[in-house]
């Protein structure tokens, strides 16, 4: 038998939506030849209506549904991609009744009387939870299947999470013994499947069989359904069954873009680009001039647009704002300067500079500028400044111990600032590099041996390490955790 699983996505506004407002169409057919798969967005009738949900599918990005071909072009395609198939699969009745009505007006019909509701079957047979109906969604994730949030909304695969959740379901058919052992009762005429005892059966009584047939296209019947008589599984329940991922299922693709979490707006003076939830622009995102908002990918696109953080949505920008009062008291009091810019932290003292960066999740690194020749290599993320060993929670005690540094560094000032020593060349030889290897390793043996004899001499017994340091001559370092 040959399955055309299909997905709709519509503006779902407050009156009875209409073929008008369908904005997504998502196909798959499935069969022992094979897999065809077609998804593609279409030109809504009223762009002005836009739902916030239609805009969070679509990532805020409006121009993908202003630039989609109209949906007659769509359906049409689609009526000429799949010309014939057994069994048509969908997830709602609604859906179900905006795909008939929208083909019927693009001069088409569709190719089977039988259908498949998997919310009305699952419905039928699946206990439902404390909480009653469950979305799609959340059945897919009781059923095992993996999705992603970029992969969830876009039409190209989401009738395959579909097509995986009817596989799920045959299999867990197939290891039922209720399933198999359940008595119903088809009738024939109008493929439709009842209890037992049924009054719509008529005369006749229709033919015994098994609630198989509900996974081949046959219907059940709504008083049937309503006596909740053919509960054969629990929701909670489906999270301890072992699935086998089906054969012919296309799994989630590696190279899609990830959602767009950064936007910026056309012919902004200030070059700013904000986070998606930032408060300062979603409103004007959302308002009459949404379509001057374009989407970005990363923060390189960003820096390739010329476009610097906003300050507000920025993650050190946030924690910045939380305790602005706080950082600007205790740097007047101890003549700081601290400055947010392009979502960065710049700190200025008296004998220094210092900057505050965020990295990954919840992580904030401190960059010390270069101002001596002992620092040999600088930062590979910020030209001139070097990473400091430290790592803090706030920026209230990164503060705290950039006074505590320069403190120190005041009491134990370092040489004065030199050029760095280029690295001196070894000595050339005339007995081939081998040997100079040789001779370079023995010298260091005797070296390594000589210090060894010298560091033994001049221990004490019952003296501790530092006198025994002092003795030799050797410093100690008091803070080793400053930076040099």
């Amino acid at each position: 038998m040959k399955y055309l699983f299909v997905t709709l996505m519509w503006n779902a506004r407050a009156e009875m939506p209409g073929p008008g407002d369908i904005f997504a169409v998502c196909c798959q057919s499935y069969s022992p030849n094979g897999m065809t798969r077609y998804g593609r967005y279409t030109h809504l009738d009223d762009m002005s209506a836009l739902t916030q949900w239609t805009k969070d599918a679509v990532y805020h990005n409006i121009t993908v549904l202003e630039t989609a071909k109209p949906r007659k072009e769509i359906l049409n395609t689609v009526a000429e991609t799949f010309p014939a198939y057994d069994v048509l699969v969908l997830w709602s009745r609604k859906e179900y009744e905006l795909f008939r009505q929208a083909m019927h007006d693009c001069g088409h019909r569709l190719c089977t009387a039988k259908v498949i509701l998997l919310e009305e079957l699952l419905g039928a047979v699946v206990r439902p939870g404390k909480r009653g109906r469950v979305p799609f969604q959340q059945v897919l994730r009781a059923f095992h299947v993996q999705t992603t949030r970029e992969t969830f909304y876009q039409p190209k695969y989401r009738a395959g999470f579909l097509l995986e959740l009817w596989d799920r379901v045959s299999q867990l058919a197939a290891q039922s013994e209720e399933w198999t052992q359940t008595e119903l009762c088809l009738n024939p005429r109008t493929n439709t499947v009842h209890l037992p005892g049924c009054s719509h059966l008529g005369l006749t009584g229709g033919q015994p069989c098994t609630p198989q047939v509900l996974l081949e296209g046959a219907a059940l019947c709504r008083d049937c359904q309503k006596k909740k008589a053919l509960y054969l599984w629990e929701m909670e329940r489906l999270h301890a069954v072992k699935f086998q991922p089906h054969t012919g299922a296309l799994g989630t693709p590696q190279n899609y873009p990830p959602a767009p979490k950064l936007f910026y707006r056309e012919g902004d003076p200030q070059k700013l680009y904000h986070d998606r939830a930032c408060p300062c622009c979603k409103p004007f995102r959302e308002g009459p001039d949404y379509l001057q908002w374009k989407p970005l990918f990363g923060r390189a696109d960003a820096a390739a647009l010329g476009l610097t953080a906003c300050d507000r949505c920025s993650p050190l920008g946030i924690r910045y704002g939380q305790t602005r009062t706080q950082i600007e008291s205790f740097c007047s009091q101890r003549g700081m300067q601290c400055v947010l810019r392009d979502g960065e932290i710049d700190v200025t003292t008296s004998i220094g500079g210092w900057r505050l960066v965020w990295k990954g999740k919840d992580k904030i690194w401190l960059y010390h500028k270069n101002t001596h020749r002992s620092h040999l290599t600088e930062s590979e993320d910020i030209p001139g400044y070097h990473s400091q060993a430290i790592h803090k929670k706030t920026i209230m005690e990164y503060l705290e111990y950039i006074v505590q540094h320069d403190l120190y560094r005041k009491n134990s000032p370092l040489p004065e600032t030199g050029s760095i020593p280029a690295a001196k060349p070894p000595e050339p030889t005339h007995r081939g590099h081998g040997h100079h290897r040789d001779a370079k390793g023995a010298k260091h043996f005797q070296k390594h041996k000589t210090n060894k004899v010298k560091v033994s001499s001049g221990r004490t017994a019952g003296a501790g390490p530092a006198e025994n340091d002092r003795r030799r001559g050797i410093k100690t370092n008091k803070n080793p955790a400053l930076c040099t």
